[in-house]
Parts: C-alpha cells; sequence; structure tokens
C-alpha cells in the first residue's frame, strides 16, 4: 500500500506546470480584455465629442418651454412686396366754354304767357334760348339776332316783327351752361309793324296767328297765339 505523502514528485511537478500555464493564459486573457476595454471608451469618448463638435453654436438648445399647439393656430403667411401703383393718366382739360354752340344743340322756341287775348290786349310774347349740348358753349344773343315774328297761320302775310322798331345792335356773346335757359320777353301791342318801323300802322283784327322764333339762322316751331274779339 502506498502512503500519500509519498507521491510521486513527477505527478506533482507536472499538476504544477500545469496550473502556472493555467495561470499565465489567465493572465493574457485578462491583460487583452482589459485593454480592450480602454480602447473602446476611449473611441466611444472621441465618437461623444464629435457628435457634440457637429451641433451648431448659433443654435443652441432652448430652454424656454413650448407652448401647446392649437388645433386653430393659422398658417404661416408669405410676405409679398405691394406692386407699385399703375401710373394714371391726368383727368383731360375742361371744355372751353368760349367754344361757340352749336345749331344742333342749341334749342330755339316761343313761349305765350297766354294761349288767348282779347283784341285791344297786348299779348306776352317770350324767345327762349336753350343749350341742349353736354358741355358749356358760348352763342351770340344780340338783340338783332334775336326775333319773334307774328304772320298768318299759312305764313303767306307777314304782320308783324320785335325787330322792326328796335334799333339796338351789336353782338352780344353769352356762355351757355349745359341746360342753361335764357328767356327774352316783349308786349306786342296788336298792331301791324314792318323793317323801319313805319309810323302808319294799324290794329289786327281777332283771328288765328302764328308766332315764329329765331335766332339769327335758327329757326324754332311755329306757337299758334289766338286773338277773340272783345
Amino acid at each position: 500500500m502506498i502512503d500519500p505523502s509519498e507521491a510521486d514528485p513527477r505527478a506533482v511537478y507536472l499538476r504544477r506546470r500545469a496550473l502556472a500555464v493555467a495561470g499565465a493564459v489567465l493572465g493574457v486573457i485578462l491583460l487583452v480584455w482589459l485593454i480592450g476595454a480602454l480602447i473602446g471608451s476611449d473611441e466611444d469618448q472621441q465618437q461623444v465629442q464629435g457628435a457634440a463638435a457637429e451641433i451648431p453654436a448659433s443654435a443652441p438648445p432652448s430652454t424656454a418651454p413650448s407652448a401647446p399647439e392649437s388645433s386653430t393656430s393659422a398658417a404661416p403667411t408669405t410676405s409679398v412686396a405691394a406692386a407699385p401703383p399703375a401710373p394714371t393718366e391726368p383727368p383731360p382739360p375742361p371744355p372751353d366754354p368760349n367754344q361757340p354752340c352749336p345749331d344742333a344743340t342749341t334749342i330755339v322756341t316761343a313761349e305765350l304767357g297766354a294761349p288767348s287775348y282779347q283784341v285791344g290786349q297786348r299779348p306776352k310774347l317770350s324767345l327762349v334760348v336753350v343749350n341742349s349740348g353736354p358741355a358749356p358753349c358760348t352763342r351770340d344773343l344780340g338783340h338783332e339776332l334775336r326775333e319773334l315774328l307774328i304772320t298768318t297761320p299759312d305764313g303767306a302775310n307777314r304782320i308783324w316783327s320785335s325787330n322792326d322798331c328796335y334799333s339796338p345792335k351789336g353782338a352780344e356773346p353769352t356762355i351757355l351752361q349745359p341746360g342753361e335757359r335764357k328767356q327774352y320777353d316783349v308786349s306786342w301791342a296788336g298792331r301791324t309793324s314792318a323793317p323801319g318801323c313805319p309810323s302808319k300802322r294799324s290794329s289786327v283784327a281777332a283771328g288765328t296767328y302764328a308766332v315764329t322764333p329765331k335766332l339769327g339762322a335758327l329757326t324754332g316751331p311755329v306757337v299758334p297765339l289766338v286773338l277773340t274779339p272783345r
């Protein structure tokens, strides 16, 4: 029987040798792990520093609390430069009132104070001139151009003229505004007359006569005048 305390020295040597090799291997493994850990820590730190460097310095993180979003918030508006106003043409100059009134827009009429008069009365007659155009204009309204002529209804016999016994002459240029009315009144003595105003004149008998208004070459519509017996 072998005593354990007297074991084979060679076996003891091998065990010790194996333990030494295992310890050396374990130490190498620990050293490799430690070096890998250190290298990994340095790389992580470099990555963190690189990421921090990529953050723009002009955009620091805001520390103010953000306002809650509203469901009715208005959409962002785009600023549009206002276009310069289009140039406007100046208004046309007003019409020259000194331009002569055309015959087409100068209306000449005769008016009576009453539709009929008794023989012996003095009928009131009126010559009316109206500018029917859209602009002011000038018309010569001299007395020698204005005339009220009384004739028989057929115009064959001349009875009386407002110009026969009136001597004033001369031009009377008058500005007429659109729609303006000029009225000239005269009373007829109920007697005949002739150019040059002869002194021999006779009374007009009862009947119907025609009154024709004139302004120079313009002639207005005829108006009937009735003289009734006394």
